[in-house]
C-alpha cells in the first residue's frame, strides 16, 4: 500500500530544519516524542544514520498487537544534509514480515517564508491473509503519527 502525506510550515526551510532535530533535545516540552529512543546516530559526510525505537503500546490494532512480542517499531534512518532527503524504512524487532514502512520525505523551501516536507511511504505486511488488513491500519497509525509530528514541529516553532 503506498501513500503520499505533505504537509507546509509558515516558515523558512532552514527553521523547520532546526526544529525537525531539536525538539528531540527538549522531550519535556514535547511529550508526544517520548515514545521515541534514539538508540544509535552516526554522521558519515554529509549523511546522518540513525536507529530509533518507538514504542506503540495500545496504539496497535488487535490484529497487529496479537503478532508482535514487543509492540514497538525499529526505525533505520539516514538523512542526506545537502539535499534534505530522509530515506527511513520501520519494522518490529527481528521480523520485517509483519510489517515494514518505508520510504522518503523530502524537506524543501516553496518560497523564502515557506517550507513543506513530503512523504512518499510504502506499508508492506506478508502475513498470510491478513495483509491487506494490517497495511490499512498501519497506513491509519503512521498518517496520524506523521500529523502529530508535525504538530510538534509547529508547537516547537510557536505556530
Amino acid at each position: 500500500m503506498k501513500y503520499t502525506v505533505s504537509h507546509k510550515f509558515e516558515v523558512p526551510l532552514a527553521e523547520l530544519l532546526k526544529a525537525r532535530e531539536e525538539r528531540y533535545n527538549q522531550l519535556d516540552k514535547f511529550p508526544e516524542l517520548k515514545n521515541v529512543t534514539l538508540l544509535e546516530e552516526k554522521k558519515e559526510g554529509k549523511k546522518v544514520f540513525q536507529k530509533r525505537k518507538v514504542s506503540l503500546g495500545s496504539s496497535l490494532p488487535a490484529v497487529v498487537a496479537t503478532l508482535l512480542e514487543d509492540p514497538s517499531l525499529i526505525e533505520e534512518s539516514s538523512f542526506d544534509l545537502e539535499t534534505n532527503t530522509h530515506i527511513f524504512k520501520l519494522s518490529p524487532p527481528n521480523n520485517e514480515k509483519i510489517v515494514t514502512i518505508s520510504g522518503k520525505s523530502i524537506y524543501r523551501e516553496v518560497s523564502p517564508t515557506t517550507s513543506e516536507r513530503v512523504y512518499d511511504v510504502e506499508v508492506k505486511s506478508e502475513v498470510f491473509l491478513v495483509s491487506p488488513l494490517i497495511e490499512a491500519a498501519i497506513e491509519e497509525i503512521h498518517k496520524h503519527s506523521l500529523e502529530k509530528d508535525k504538530n510538534s514541529i509547529n508547537h516547537f516553532l510557536g505556530l
